[in-house]
């Protein structure tokens, strides 16, 4: 017997498409149009800053270039010759503690007395005298024993004058005794230890030829100006150099050659007041 066919039910068929649901797209697929927008938004920073980078260098570039040179190429020219315009300064400084900071030993500079005077400290007697015209100090060397030295220079001026020695090696040394530039009435006038009541042997670092008391290293910076110590670590020697040997213009004011060529270009330089002069020389 044959079989009948069944009729074909559309209604079902309709009812089995419509169950059937279109599948979500994976993460795979909805990151693939994420990723470049990810990527993008660095890229166009990166992109601006370039070009802020490129408009600012062009600016730059077409910008005139200084007439004058930078403050960091000025050259120290000396008190002498900032006082050819600043008379009045240069005379206020003329005799000042930062004008008489370090000079060399001279009749008109020493101020201690040198007439074969003697000072007796821990069983040490150092006495100062005259070979000329030089400043001599008979005391205890590096080795403890009596030797003679010559002043090179004096440090300070009041209520205390040091007075510096050369050693080898470019060192130059402080003496432990020092001059009471005080007037007779108020004790000074006479010679006394930096350190009273402490026996100070060679070997100690304060000792005057110890490293607590040497110039180069300790003192020079703030007596001198423009101060290079120049030490050499290989040889252990100073070549130290000075601009100028006591406290002047430039010790604060800084090297002043730029101000110098500022100065006289302007020629009659008193036209200006100091606001305008400043602002020009900078």
């Amino acid at each position: 017997m044959s079989k009948k066919k069944q009729p074909r039910n559309r209604k079902a068929n309709a009812a089995a498409i419509g169950k059937i649901s279109t599948p979500a797209p994976s993460s795979t697929e909805s990151s693939k149009y994420q990723l470049p927008l990810v990527w993008l938004m660095p890229l166009v920073a990166m992109l601006l800053v370039a070009i802020m980078f490129l408009v600012r260098r062009t600016k730059v570039s077409a910008s005139p270039l200084p007439t004058t040179p930078p403050v960091l190429d000025a050259k120290f020219v000396g008190a002498a010759e900032c006082a050819t315009c600043h008379e009045q300064e240069n005379s206020r400084w003329r005799g000042s503690h930062h004008q008489l900071a370090m000079q060399p030993a001279t009749d008109s500079t020493v101020l201690g007395d040198f007439s074969h005077a003697s000072f007796d400290n821990n069983g040490v007697t150092t006495t100062f005298s005259r070979n000329g015209s030089k400043f001599m100090v008979r005391t205890d060397g590096p080795d403890g024993a009596l030797h003679d030295y010559e002043i090179g220079y004096t440090f300070g001026v009041y209520p205390l004058q040091q007075y510096l020695i050369a050693m080898p090696g470019g060192r130059l040394q402080a003496l432990g005794i020092a001059w009471d530039s005080r007037t007779r009435e108020r004790g000074g006038q006479r010679w006394f230890f930096l350190y009273p009541g402490q026996k100070i042997t060679a070997r100690d670092t304060r000792h005057w030829t110890g490293i607590d008391q040497n110039w180069n290293y300790m003192c020079a910076d703030c007596h001198s100006t423009n101060l290079r110590k120049n030490y050499d670590s290989r040889t252990r020697t100073f070549s130290t150099a000075y601009a100028e040997i006591d406290v002047s213009c430039e010790a604060c004011h800084g090297p002043g050659s730029n101000h110098m060529s500022w100065a006289k270009k302007q020629g009659d330089w008193q036209k200006f007041d100091a606001t305008q002069s400043l602002a020009i020389a900078l």
